[in-house]
C-alpha cells in the first residue's frame, strides 16, 4: 500500500486535519516537471497534529464523506546523535593536566 507525505494545512476541525501534498510531475505539452498539489482530509483521533506538522497518510476504511485517510507521524531520519566529549579528549585539546604555578600551593 502506497503512502503520501505532505504537510497539515487546517487543524481547526474535530479529530479531523487538512494535510497538502506536493508532487512533481513531467508537462505533458513543455516536459517540465512542475509541482502538482493537492488536499486531503485525515482522520487525527487525538487532535495532536498542528498547522506545519509533517504527516504520512495512511489509506484506511471511509471514515466519512471525504476522509479516508490516516494521518501518522513521520518517522525520524537516521540524524547522527551528537557525541559526548570525554574527559580524555579535552585533555588533548590544549590542557596536558599539569596545574600552573598559579594553581599550585
Amino acid at each position: 500500500m502506497k503512502t503520501m507525505q505532505g504537510r497539515v494545512i487546517c487543524d481547526t476541525n474535530d479529530k479531523t486535519v487538512n494535510v497538502v501534498v506536493v508532487r512533481l510531475a513531467q508537462h505533458p505539452k513543455y516536459h517540465r516537471r512542475v509541482r502538482i498539489k493537492k488536499k486531503y482530509q485525515a482522520h487525527d483521533p487525538d487532535n495532536r497534529f498542528k498547522v506545519g506538522d509533517m504527516v504520512v497518510l495512511q489509506r484506511s476504511r471511509p471514515i466519512s464523506k471525504t476522509k479516508s485517510f490516516l494521518a501518522l507521524p513521520v518517522p525520524p531520519r537516521n540524524v547522527k546523535k551528537p557525541k559526548e566529549v570525554a574527559p580524555a579528549a579535552e585533555e588533548e585539546e590544549g590542557e596536558i593536566g599539569i596545574p600552573l604555578e598559579s594553581q599550585q600551593s
